[in-house]
């Protein structure tokens, strides 16, 4: 996926400015396609010069004048064609595991306090979504298309907060086993017989 198929999801709802574009990009798309405003602002002057989003000067009496993108009928078609691709599963880069293959030979205090920070941001995250689910998506069944799209983006999201806390917690406890001087049985004594 490129940062431009995003772009022109997010703006199939309404037409947007780059600020506000930026904004909610990184309050949806964001949590998994990141992009830094500069990248999303660089996008969109190579959407409107491809023709896929048309942008429309708002002029602003107190502040700068700001430009208004809405996606075209070229963007439209290039987003269906997109939509017609096959989806590659995701390629993992995780920096944790490979701390973790190094156990054993590395600082077992830095690990565990990698995995207590990794497990607070994933607590931090879960609050979030479910926040954002009472808020937004109460009732499931009564969704629109488009917004059980989104339900299902914020349900994946919930679901792998939650393994990844479960998965933290296990690493812990596992990790702090290593900590616990092993405990040496008494030599047995000889049998006389």
């Amino acid at each position: 996926m490129a940062l431009s198929h995003a772009i022109l999801v997010s703006l199939l709802d309404r037409p947007q400015s780059g600020y506000d574009l930026a904004k909610r990009f990184d309050q949806t798309v964001g949590y998994f396609w990141k992009a830094s405003h500069q990248q999303i602002y660089l996008e969109l002057h190579k959407l409107a010069e491809a023709g896929s989003v048309h942008g429309e000067k708002v002029e602003q009496e107190s502040r700068p004048n700001r430009i208004v993108y809405a996606i075209t009928p070229h963007g439209r078609a290039a987003l269906d064609g997109w939509v017609e691709e096959r989806t590659e599963p995701p390629s993992v880069k995780e920096e944790l595991l490979v701390k973790l293959f190094a156990l054993g030979s590395v600082s077992t205090e830095a690990v565990l306090a990698e995995v207590e920070r990794r497990l607070e941001f994933h607590r931090r995250r879960l609050v979030e979504y479910e926040a954002v689910m009472a808020g937004h998506y109460p009732d499931p069944e009564r969704l629109s298309a488009r917004k059980r799209g989104l339900y299902l983006g914020l349900r994946m999201g919930i679901l792998f907060e939650h393994s990844t806390i479960a998965w933290c917690e296990e690493a812990l406890a596992t990790i702090g086993e290593l900590k616990r001087p092993r405990q040496v049985a008494p030599p047995r004594k000889a049998r006389r017989g």
